[in-house]
């Protein structure tokens, strides 16, 4: 699932640092922000630069300096749907206090099943990430996605025709905010987000828009051929989750039945688990066999090479083939068993043969959730890197 940055994977450490986070910043008041049209700004909660030394601290996170107070907003914004619908969508927006942001910087969370538990409430993630970049002099956006926070539906688990115009739509939105400076966005992401990163950097270069650069946690972007075979195997607890969230999700997005993809007593499983039981919930209610998930018919497709719908969708939202003209780099930890080195190593690769500035970065012999505490100073030295050259 998400990591002990993003508030899921070690609770314990994630619930101390909200329940600290909250305790301290209750006595700091929020800066007022005025909101562009079509957009809703509510103050959430600052958090001061000591308070995040502390928080940083707690979690056992070194090499990230903070230097300024970091005023915290919901922002609610407006995109339009895969259907022409618009949809009102939510997430958060940091800014740094007293100083004039060095650029916008969009973070894109990991998975979470559920629609209270993202960046705008703010989770973990939304007080992780603001610490770490507008404590740091950035404006700060971290959207919370289609059918998360205050959006209606189905989460569209790895559509990126869904995903990547929800965050294009709130960085546009945040460019309208007094206090988020005019230049080129840095895009980063854990897991889910890592792959929505780069599906949001593929319309953004499609728009003509200008990135400075793409920063990729431990992120799933051959979905066909590396994403789904490592997960039926199994090699994860969290596979099972992983693969019944995306059928749920993308039935409903493709106007699919359920029971054309999973067994008829999964199908029911997933229906109930999927609307309001906790992760916890919906493990212990899922095969340790993710192949106990499908029916056969599925699984023949998928062992003999056959046709399937899940299989075509999974093709049509791999990101393997984008070519970005921003530089990327693509962060994992070698012990990953969520999602795994290969699909850094392999995207990578694919990239710079199509003459992209791609590099897979190792961040050490870590798994899934530790990762992206592992590679967060390199990207935050990254990014200076690259400023100092722009």
């Amino acid at each position: 699932m998400r990591p002990i940055w993003v508030a899921l994977g070690v609770l314990t450490a994630a619930a101390l640092l909200l329940g600290v986070a909250w305790f301290a910043g209750a006595f700091s008041r929020v800066l007022p922000l005025e909101a562009p049209e079509g957009v809703r700004l509510t103050p959430l909660r600052s958090i001061s630069a000591f308070e995040s030394w502390v928080l940083l601290k707690l979690l056992g996170v070194d090499g990230i300096p903070v230097s300024y107070t970091v005023d915290c907003y919901r922002m609610e914004y407006s995109a339009v749907g895969h259907n022409g619908a618009t949809m009102r969508l939510s997430g958060l927006l940091a800014l740094p206090r007293g100083v004039v942001a060095r650029r916008l910087v969009s973070f894109q969370h990991g998975t979470t099943t559920t629609r209270s538990a993202v960046p705008s409430k703010p989770d973990g993630t939304g007080i992780a990430t603001a610490i770490a970049f507008a404590g740091n002099g950035y404006a700060l956006v971290v959207p919370d996605y289609p059918g998360l926070g205050v959006s209606e539906g189905r989460h569209p688990y790895y559509v990126a025709e869904a995903i990547g115009p929800a965050v294009v739509a709130m960085i546009d939105a945040a460019s309208h905010v007094k206090g988020v400076p005019d230049a080129p966005v840095f895009l980063s992401g854990f897991s889910e987000g890592g792959w929505a990163s780069l599906a949001a950097l593929r319309m953004l270069e499609e728009e003509g828009k200008a990135v400075l650069a793409s920063a990729q946690v431990a992120g799933a972007y051959d979905l066909r051929h590396v994403s789904l075979p490592a997960a039926l195997k199994g090699g994860s607890p969290s596979h099972s989750l992983y693969l019944a969230y995306a059928a749920w999700g993308q039935a409903a997005y493709y106007g699919r039945p359920l029971d054309s993809l999973l067994t008829p007593t999964y199908a029911k499983v997933v229906e109930r688990v999927f609307d309001g039981a906790t992760p916890e919930e919906i493990k212990a209610a899922l095969p340790t066999d993710p192949r106990q998930l499908f029916n056969q018919e599925f699984l023949d497709a998928f062992d003999r090479g056959g046709s399937h719908w899940f299989l075509d969708t999974f093709a049509a939202n791999s990101l393997v083939d984008v070519t970005p003209s921003a530089p990327v780099r693509l962060y994992y930890g070698s012990k990953d068993e969520d999602v795994v080195p290969q699909e850094a190593l392999d995207a990578a690769r694919a990239m710079r043969s199509r003459g992209a500035d791609a590099t897979a970065v190792d961040v050490g012999p870590v798994g899934h959730d530790p990762s992206m505490l592992a590679a967060a100073p390199l990207i935050l030295a990254w990014l200076r890197e690259l400023e100092g050259a722009d």
